[in-house]
């Protein structure tokens, strides 16, 4: 097939789904989504999930804010380094909806908030520390049901630990969930 095809057909889907506006003034929503989380520490790779919990308000049918509450652990499946890295913290955002339909929604979103951070090392030894964290990505929500979405999130962030003036985690990753219409 080519190109031109492609975005004909591209043009398409996108018209089909923009027929009628899904989010209105008022709604309430409650998302709750996870992504893997991998690290390695002095050669040694270890596995964990970063879960967030988030409840939106919309202002209009086109922007939202939303207040994530997140928690992270990097050896909740696998624990070769013997390092486990726990976050907790909150996160304010705005979304703004490019496509805003029945079926399917497409959103930006720019946040920017605090958390802690627990390092704690074979020893026992646990570090605290404070981080700021900025967020920035898009999203889609998929209708399965009535009040019920599937939510794919892809945000780039950065979670810089201000306590020690190192960057802590950054780059994208893949957010994976439900999205409750909560009226």
């Amino acid at each position: 097939m080519t190109f031109k095809k492609h975005v004909l057909t591209l043009l398409l889907v996108v018209a089909t789904l923009t027929s009628f506006a899904q989010n209105k003034k008022g709604n309430i929503s409650l998302s709750i989504t996870a992504s893997p989380f991998p690290t390695t520490y002095s050669g040694n790779h270890d596995f964990g999930i970063i879960a967030k919990a988030g409840l939106e308000f919309h202002v209009s049918e086109k922007i939202s804010f939303q207040g994530s509450f997140f928690t992270s652990n990097n050896v909740l499946f696998k624990n070769d380094s013997g390092v486990s890295i726990s976050s907790y913290g909150f996160v304010p955002t705005v979304q703004y909806y490019f496509i805003n339909k029945p079926k399917f929604t497409l959103f930006g979103q720019l946040g920017y908030g605090f958390g802690f951070e627990d390092l704690t090392r074979n020893f026992g030894a646990i570090e605290n520390s404070a981080l700021t964290i900025f967020s920035v990505g898009a999203g889609v929500n998929y209708k399965l049901h009535d009040k019920l979405h599937l939510q794919l999130h892809l945000p780039y962030f950065n979670a810089q630990n201000i306590t020690i003036n190192e960057s802590s985690s950054a780059g994208v990753a893949v957010f994976l969930g439900f999205n409750f219409k909560l009226n």
